[in-house]
């Protein structure tokens, strides 16, 4: 009989043993994950409070396809131009969304051939590049926003 307790108190231990390493370890690899959520978070908001656009003066003659300057004044490089959006705002309609298009149809393209000879697929801080905007509303936008990827966006009302 008392091997029979001495089996049971190891057996015990055994098992508080094992529930021990596994409460440690999902408690070590939830830590990890938190701390990975966090330190991605702090970038990304790190990014945003860097990014800084500047929409340059429009033409006189507001027509399509409408040709501005955009001039990246922040201090974060923007590496996925091609994902910004375009927002015109004509007279008794709401917002209307253009995307990024190759050329053809509604949308915006980068009419800069260059971005810079450093870095040519990324738009740096300081460079400026020209956008064209092909729109096919009947008529004149009232005013233009731009959004980037990271959600910082800019906006110039035409007068």
């Amino acid at each position: 009989m008392a091997a029979a307790s001495l089996v049971a108190t190891a057996f015990g231990i055994i098992i508080i043993l094992v529930t021990a390493y596994i409460l440690a370890g999902s408690t070590l690899a939830t830590s990890e994950v938190v701390s990975t959520a966090q330190k991605d978070m702090t970038d990304l908001q790190m990014r945003m409070l860097g990014t800084s656009l500047e929409i340059g003066e429009p033409p006189a003659n507001i027509t399509s396809p409408l040709v501005l300057t955009l001039t990246n004044t922040g201090n974060e490089p923007i590496r996925d131009f091609e994902k910004m959006d375009v927002y015109l705002f004509f007279s008794g309609t709401g917002p209307v969304l253009y995307r990024y298009s190759s050329g053809t149809g509604d949308g915006w393209w980068n009419d800069s051939r260059s971005l810079g000879d450093f870095y040519p697929t990324r738009w740096d801080p300081g460079e400026t590049m020209t956008m064209t905007i092909t729109y096919s509303e009947p008529s004149t936008p009232r005013e233009i926003q731009v959004t980037t990827a990271n959600g910082v966006s800019a906006r110039r009302v035409f007068s």
